[in-house]
C-alpha cells in the first residue's frame, strides 16, 4: 500500500483548487492559486471568501453561488490584479445530507479572451477590407475599361438600360470575355448600388455543400454543422444583387429551388421548416448553350424562360479584334504600375499577339501580359518572349515552292491570309482593318480570288 502526499500532488496541477468549508473559510489553497491571484496561499488560508470579496481578491465568489442555491455553480471571475477566471464551485455534503464543503476549480482565461477579442477585431477589419474592395470593383466605370469595337459599345449601352430595369439578366459567353465585370457594372448602375453584389460560381462547390451554401442552414442541420446556424447568399444578397456564375452547372435538384425563389422570394435553409422573404435581383452567367441543355433535358425549361428575360451576350474577343491592342496596351501599363516595371512591346509581338485568336480571351490576355512583365529581363517583350502556343498558332504556313515562281507563291500567300480573314471577319471593314488594306481592295481582291474560294 502506497502512501499519497495528496497535497503535493494537488500542487502539481495546473488548475487553481480552492476548498471552502461551511462556514466560508479557506481550508485548502493549492500552488496554481498564487499564479493565477499573485497573492500567497499562507495569507488566503484562513480567510473567508466574504474577506476576499471585499479585498477584492476576487469577486464574485464561487463558493457563496453554492451557499446560496446548494447545487454546483459555473462562474467568471475577475481578480486584484485584472485576470479573468473561469470557476466551478462543487458542493460536498456529509451522510446526513448538510454541507461541508465546497470546492473551487478555477481556469485562468484571460488570455483566451483577449484572443477572442483579437480575432474579433481582426474579423472585422477584414470585413472592413472586403468592403473596400467590393465598393473598387463596383467603382469601376465602364468607360475605364479599354474597348472600341461597336460589338462591345452595343453591349455597353445595353448594360445601361437594363440596369435600371429590376428584372433578371443572363449574361453569356465564352469563358474569360469578362461577364463578372459585366454583372458588377450592371449592379453598381443599377437602384441597388449601395447593397451587397453577392457572387457564387455553381461549377466550383461540391452539389452537397451548394444548397447549405446558397441557402444557409438551421442549428444543426447536419452532421458537423454549427449550432449556431448559418446565413446563406441567397440571404447575404437582401436588397442587393445575387450573382450565379456558371448557372448550368447547378444541378437538377437546386434548380427547383432556384425557379421557387424567382418565382416567390421564398425559400427554406437546409433543415429548416419556416419559410423566408428575400429581396434581391438575380443576374446569371453561363458559358454554355442553355437551350441545348434543356433539350438534352439537363437543364429544367421553365427556369431557362425565367432566367432569359433579357440576355445579354458578351462576344468572344477574336470577333473583336479592335480591342485587342487597347486591352494589350492597357493591361501593360497596369503591371507595368503594379510591379515598378517599364517594359514595352516589339513591333513584331505586337503582330503576333493581333493575329493570335485568344480562345481564352480576356482572361487569357491579362495573364498572359501579367506573365510576361513578371519574366522578362530585358526592357523591351519580343516574339522570343511570347508563350510557344501563341507563336506556333500565329505562323502561316507557307505554300509548296516546288515549280512555282516567286509571284506565283506570293499569290498564293495572299490567297490564304485573305481567305483566313474572310472566315474571321464579319464585313470588309473589318477584313480591311485585320490586313491594313484599304475596304475597296478588299472588296476587289475578293473578286479576284471568287473563283478559288467557290473551288473549295
Amino acid at each position: 500500500m502506497y502512501s499519497w502526499d495528496w497535497e503535493k500532488i494537488m500542487d502539481t496541477l495546473h488548475n487553481d483548487i480552492t476548498i471552502v468549508d461551511k462556514n466560508g473559510v479557506i481550508v485548502y489553497i493549492n500552488g496554481a492559486l498564487e499564479e493565477v491571484y499573485s497573492v500567497s496561499k499562507h495569507y488566503l488560508l484562513g480567510k473567508t471568501v466574504d474577506d476576499m470579496e471585499k479585498g477584492r481578491i476576487f469577486f464574485p465568489s464561487a463558493a457563496k453561488a453554492v451557499f446560496r442555491s446548494g447545487k454546483k455553480e459555473t462562474l467568471i471571475q475577475e481578480s486584484g490584479t485584472g485576470n479573468k477566471v473561469f470557476v466551478t464551485a462543487t458542493p460536498f455534503y456529509d451522510e446526513a445530507g448538510e454541507l461541508m464543503y465546497v470546492v473551487c476549480c478555477a481556469n485562468d482565461i484571460t488570455e483566451l479572451l483577449q484572443l477572442r477579442e483579437h480575432l474579433q477585431t481582426v474579423e472585422k477589419e477584414m470585413e472592413t477590407v472586403k468592403e473596400e474592395l467590393d465598393k473598387l470593383r463596383n467603382t469601376q466605370s465602364l468607360t475605364d475599361i479599354p474597348w472600341s469595337s461597336q460589338c462591345m459599345v452595343k453591349v455597353e449601352n445595353t448594360i445601361r438600360k437594363v440596369a435600371e430595369i429590376d428584372v433578371s439578366v443572363l449574361l453569356t459567353g465564352e469563358s474569360g470575355v469578362g461577364k463578372t465585370t459585366f454583372a458588377r457594372q450592371l449592379h453598381h448602375q443599377s437602384s441597388r448600388k449601395g447593397k451587397p453584389f453577392v457572387e457564387i460560381n455553381c461549377g466550383s462547390i461540391p452539389e452537397s455543400l451548394l444548397e447549405s451554401e446558397l441557402f444557409g442552414f438551421e442549428p444543426g442541420a447536419f452532421s458537423g454543422a454549427s449550432q449556431k446556424g448559418k446565413k446563406g447568399l441567397v440571404e447575404q444578397a437582401e436588397k442587393g444583387t445575387l450573382f450565379l456564375d456558371e448557372i448550368g452547372e447547378l444541378p437538377m435538384k437546386l434548380q427547383v429551388k432556384l425557379l421557387t425563389l424567382i418565382q416567390e422570394k421564398t425559400f427554406y435553409r437546409v433543415g429548416g421548416t419556416t419559410p423566408k422573404k428575400v429581396d434581391f435581383r438575380l443576374v446569371a452567367a453561363t458559358n454554355v448553350d442553355l437551350l441545348e441543355k434543356v433539350e438534352r433535358g439537363e437543364f429544367r425549361q421553365d427556369l431557362y424562360f425565367r432566367l432569359i428575360v433579357f440576355p445579354i451576350n458578351i462576344p468572344p474577343l477574336r470577333e473583336r479584334s479592335a480591342d485587342i491592342l487597347r486591352m494589350l496596351l492597357s493591361f501593360l501599363d497596369r503591371f507595368n504600375q503594379l510591379y515598378d516595371r517599364g517594359l514595352v512591346l516589339h513591333q513584331r509581338a505586337i503582330d503576333k499577339l493581333l493575329a493570335y485568336r485568344w480562345p481564352g480571351n480576356v482572361r487569357e490576355l491579362e495573364h498572359m501580359v501579367q506573365r510576361l512583365v513578371l519574366t522578362v529581363d530585358d526592357s523591351v517583350i519580343t516574339v522570343d518572349d511570347l508563350p510557344e502556343s501563341i507563336v506556333v498558332k500565329t505562323q502561316t504556313p507557307l505554300p509548296e515552292q516546288a515549280n512555282r515562281t516567286l509571284p506565283e507563291t506570293l499569290r498564293e500567300v495572299e490567297r490564304m491570309l485573305l481567305q483566313q480573314a474572310y472566315q474571321d471577319c464579319k464585313s470588309t471593314t473589318e477584313m480591311a482593318k485585320v490586313l491594313g488594306i484599304s475596304q475597296p481592295s478588299v472588296v476587289r481582291k475578293l473578286k479576284q480570288y471568287k473563283s478559288l474560294f467557290e473551288s473549295e
